[in-house]
């Protein structure tokens, strides 16, 4: 009996393990990794967070829908960065999340928050133009700033670069459902001239 009960908690602890590599997956690694994979990795990384950073309710329904529907706050402000252009990724990402979320669960904690999900939603949503410059910043800084990247695809295509790799999508770019084509741009096709022996129509 002993044994079964010691099998049971060995394979839970195992998934556990396994599933908190997998989640830990998106913010080590860019390239090589489903983008499908990353995204569903990192939205069940999201929910973690905001099960370990903030209070629930006791209630199993009410605590997963209100879980879901603060999620996709979260997915709104990545759309938000990604609509700036700052493609940020990996630990950087989740610096930004973790910062977002953190203030809001002082609040709670403190019993300032009365509609838990209406500051939830007002707080997420101000946070990317609250602290654009902040990001903005960081996104430079960490060459996840869209306009350096397609200053670099220019020079590549112009054949300035000849080492230049294409990028791979960053998390943000992938969960708000724009990934760029990964194809390097070349130089446009010549089309022939027309032959100028024959009669023009």
């Amino acid at each position: 009996m002993t044994d079964i009960i010691q099998s049971i908690a060995d394979d839970r602890e195992d998934r556990t393990r396994r599933e908190f590599e997998a989640d830990d997956r998106w913010l080590r690694e860019r390239g090589g990794i489903d983008p499908e994979e990353r995204r569903t990795s990192f939205h069940r990384w999201v929910k973690g967070q905001l099960l370990k950073t903030l209070t629930w309710p006791q209630d199993r329904a009410r605590r997963e829908k209100l879980l879901g529907q603060c999620a996709a706050e979260i997915t709104v402000m990545v759309r938000q960065l990604r609509g700036r252009g700052w493609l940020l990724d990996g630990a950087v990402l989740a610096e930004e999340v973790k910062a977002c979320i953190e203030p809001i669960a002082a609040y709670q904690k403190a019993g300032k928050v009365g509609d838990f999900l209406a500051y939830f939603r007002s707080s997420v949503r101000r946070y990317v133009g609250a602290n654009a410059e902040n990001i903005q910043a960081m996104a430079r800084r960490t060459g996840s700033d869209e306009a350096a990247q397609s200053m670099a695809s220019v020079l590549a295509g112009l054949g300035l670069d000849r080492l230049a790799k294409p990028r791979e999508a960053s998390i943000v770019e992938i969960v708000a459902g724009h990934t760029p084509p990964t194809k390097r741009p070349g130089r446009p096709r010549k089309t022939p001239l027309p032959d100028e022996t024959l009669p023009l129509l």
